[in-house]
């Protein structure tokens, strides 16, 4: 009888953790935290253009004594392309990370790369591009 009592609640629990499953937490719990900024650290593009790819840039700023070196960044899949500052950023200067999502599918998107530094170079800092895909024409 009580496990038919909670069924409203966990019903209720896995629609509001759908409702806000595209919102990254903003934080950065890798060593980086104190050394670099990110800014953004999420990029909400509102509504974009089907077929037509959107760039956006993440500025990364060293607040650190040590340059910066970003050494790998990673997309979490094929539509999302993404370049960054090959040279180290000395301490006080910032650099960028380029992502472009190619906007071949109708909808929302969620698209999340992970940045790895040499601050922390076992665990790479998650920023995210959000938004909608308008329908094709």
């Amino acid at each position: 009888m009580k496990s038919l009592l909670a069924l409203p609640f966990l019903i209720l629990l896995v629609h509001a953790g759908h409702l806000y499953a595209q919102e990254m937490k903003i934080g950065d719990p890798t060593q980086n935290s104190g050394k670099v900024e990110w800014k953004p650290m999420q990029i909400r593009t509102g509504t974009i253009p089907f077929g037509i790819p959107h760039e956006e840039n993440f500025e990364v700023k060293n607040v650190s004594t040590d340059n910066l070196v970003i050494l790998e960044v990673k997309s979490g899949c094929h539509c999302t392309v993404v370049d960054w500052s090959k040279e180290p950023i000395p301490p006080g200067k910032s650099g960028s990370i380029r992502i472009t999502y190619d906007a071949l599918k109708e909808g929302e998107f969620y698209k999340i790369i992970a940045v790895t530094t040499n601050f922390d170079p076992e665990h790479g800092t998650g920023l995210s591009m959000t938004g909608t895909v308008l329908p094709k024409k």
